[in-house]
């Protein structure tokens, strides 16, 4: 009888414990961010003139690779095209009054029989992240790239244009991965469009000379 009883509790008590790690499962994947969020400049320069822009069809993919057991993948698989090609195009409208996008680069031939004073290309997207935890300690670090070339008839300026931020976390607890993963991202798609706002106005200022 006794045994029956200890048995018993035996299984309540994990019972219990499999309900609360089910519970705490559940709780983080709902709260779970799940996709980045685009990122708006305060202030744009200005430029007159007819503009072509390019944006490749090319997926900004979140390539991450996890070294730790204690962290589900879903955590820092968090979706980044949207919000940066969203990103990309509140820059574009508010620079140029003026101006189309393709879906293609165009030639010197194009560009010289236009009037279009430069085309924008952005391509070879590319995001990079790790996840490790180390004796209880959690870091995040993720780069994201893109080449952005500013081109007329005339010249052509190629830039690589790349933004990393991290994140560390003592006393690491699973659920906070997806919290760390996404501060990171958002800071570097924030710096991101910082230095391309920045490219931008650099290369055109310099082609227009």
């Amino acid at each position: 009888m006794n045994l029956n009883l200890r048995n018993l509790k035996n299984y309540q008590v994990r019972l219990l414990l499999l309900l609360i790690l089910l519970i705490g499962l559940v709780g983080c994947s709902g709260s779970a961010k799940r996709t980045a969020s685009p990122f708006f400049l305060e202030n744009v320069a200005k430029f007159d003139g007819n503009f072509s822009v390019y944006i490749s069809d090319e997926k900004l993919e979140n390539n991450s690779v996890i070294e730790s057991q204690d962290c589900e993948s879903w955590q820092i698989q968090i979706e980044l095209d949207n919000a940066y090609r969203e990103s990309l195009k509140n820059i574009i409208h508010r620079m140029f009054k003026n101006v189309e996008f393709t879906d293609r680069e165009l030639n010197e031939d194009e560009l010289a029989s236009s009037e279009i004073v430069a085309q924008i290309i952005f391509k070879n997207h590319k995001a990079n992240a790790t996840f490790k935890v180390n004796e209880n300690t959690a870091n995040y670090n993720v780069t994201i790239k893109t080449d952005l070339n500013v081109k007329s008839h005339i010249r052509s300026i190629n830039n690589s244009v790349s933004s990393n931020k991290s994140w560390d976390k003592n006393l690491y607890l699973n659920c906070t991965a997806n919290e760390g993963a996404y501060k990171s991202i958002q800071g570097s798609m924030e710096n991101l469009m910082t230095e391309i706002h920045e490219k931008i106005y650099i290369s055109l200022n310099s082609i227009k000379k």
